[in-house]
């Protein structure tokens, strides 16, 4: 059992014995417990020049802690944050470009406004890792360790059999890189949960191929497949009798042959996890772990003593990149967007007049909270005015919006201007085409936007 008290150890968990059970029941396991925990809820407004911020935040059952109220405060304006009752705070400000980092990440709020409309775009990061590289370091070394220590037990157990070396290969060469592999799949499967609503089905396709291809699952045992990946099941000798049998044929023992006995431990689950315990109880991994304790009893008197099974437990739950510490509660995020119009683009849901997001704030995500829109809203009264109708709205006004604001001072006056004196007829199209600067040089940075609207104007439409 772990320190939670989940039975989960190495050499039956790889092979898939309750590993998404433990994922799955981890929020559940969290509700349970009701542990204190942050709530927080960013409410944006544009304004002619950026964002109103508003950030509402309390502590779940108990007060909100004072140095993370004083972070917040430094990062908003002098008096903005304010206590209203109970343990809810409030903070408001207005905002140009970068974000506040208020809760912790980074983003950016960008308006932008010409004679043809406004456009806007928002993004933002909330807590997380970004650093893919890094985190994908950490669970192949985690991955490389677990395999040490699944090589080393092995050896204690089957060193001494015939067939030991083809099986100590194995494990060295293609149990090594499949691990590493494995963690990436569950890691792959949790980013596609997060807008697949199918992501648990697909995963489970996915990830059983690789065994098909890898030689884990035979065809034969493709209907205990679902109880391999996802674990229970009435069958619950189906993973021991599959290890044992994988275990069989890399040592080369013949199918028809008698099994040595060494294997009969692999589906003994109260002798296997004995005899893993054991091993662990000497290796420098465990006696780190116990040495930590060791020096943090002394001030925490109820804190448990671990067992040798969690060193390694630590090890898988880095192998797949989640930890196995479920009594806390994540923060709650809920982020509101209003808007005119529905956006063109966002990861969030349009109702009400604005877009709503909410996450939950774990270090267990595979990629950190990420919020997104862009928006545009044409100034219909002058495109008609000018073209005889909307000539650029959605992608096609945010682009030129971007273009427009991107132009020098004299340029963008020039080219307002021209813009201002067209008007709708069959000649639209050559006016705006011909159109030049005074500085020659300068013709190239007008062609984005020239090019925009000529597109967008048709023949025999674009007339009073």
């Amino acid at each position: 059992m772990n320190s939670k008290g989940h039975k989960f150890f190495a050499p039956a968990g790889f092979f898939g014995r309750r590993i998404l059970p433990v994922i799955f029941l981890a929020p559940l396991c969290a509700l349970l417990t009701g542990c204190p925990h942050n709530d927080y809820t960013v409410e944006l407004k544009p304004t002619a020049h950026g964002v109103e911020r508003t950030l509402k935040f309390y502590r779940v059952d108990e007060a909100f802690p004072s140095n993370e109220l004083a972070a917040i405060s430094q990062v908003y304006p002098a008096g903005a944050v304010k206590w209203e009752s109970g343990t809810n705070y409030v903070a408001r400000g207005e905002f140009a470009g970068a974000m506040p980092k208020d809760i912790g990440g980074a983003g950016s709020f960008t308006n932008y406004v010409t004679s043809l409309g406004e456009s806007g775009f928002y993004s933002e990061r909330f807590r997380g890792e970004d650093d893919l590289a890094a985190r994908i370091e950490r669970q192949f070394h985690a991955a490389d360790q677990l395999t040490d220590l699944i090589i080393g037990w092995s050896k204690t157990e089957f060193g001494h059999e015939r067939g030991y070396k083809k099986l100590r290969q194995f494990l060295d060469e293609d149990f090594r890189s499949d691990l590493k592999n494995d963690g990436q799949y569950f890691q792959l499967g949790a980013v596609s949960e997060l807008s697949n609503t199918n992501a648990p089905e697909e995963f489970i396709a996915r990830f059983g191929q690789y065994l098909f291809e890898r030689g884990y699952v035979k065809l034969v045992d493709a209907p205990k497949l679902p109880t391999l990946i996802i674990g229970g099941g009435e069958d619950e000798a189906v993973v021991p009798d599959m290890v044992q049998k994988l275990v069989a044929e890399k040592m080369k023992i013949p199918a028809s042959g008698p099994l040595p006995k060494s294997l009969a431990i692999l589906t003994n689950e109260a002798a296997l996890e004995k005899s893993w315990e054991k091993y662990l109880a000497g290796t420098d991994l465990y006696r780190a772990k116990h040495k930590a304790w060791e020096a943090k009893v002394k001030t925490d008197p109820k804190l448990a003593e671990p067992k040798p099974g969690e060193a390694a437990n630590d090890l898988f739950a880095g192998v797949l990149g989640f930890s196995f510490d479920f009594g806390n509660t994540p923060d709650h995020l809920t982020v509101k967007l209003a808007l005119k119009n529905a956006p063109d683009h966002s990861n969030g849901k349009w109702q009400d007049g604005q877009i709503v997001w909410e996450a939950d704030l774990s270090n267990d995500r595979p990629l950190p909270v990420l919020c997104y829109a862009s928006w545009s809203n044409p100034d219909e009264q002058f495109q008609k005015a000018h073209f005889g109708r909307v000539l650029l709205e959605g992608d096609e006004l945010s682009q030129y919006d971007l273009w427009r604001s991107g132009l020098s001072q004299p340029d963008g006056q020039e080219w307002d201007g021209f813009v201002a004196g067209l008007e709708p007829g069959p000649d639209l199209k050559k006016k705006i085409e011909a159109f030049q600067v005074n500085a020659g040089d300068k013709a190239d940075q007008l062609e984005p936007g020239r090019k925009l609207l000529a597109n967008a104007v048709q023949p025999g439409v674009n007339s009073k």
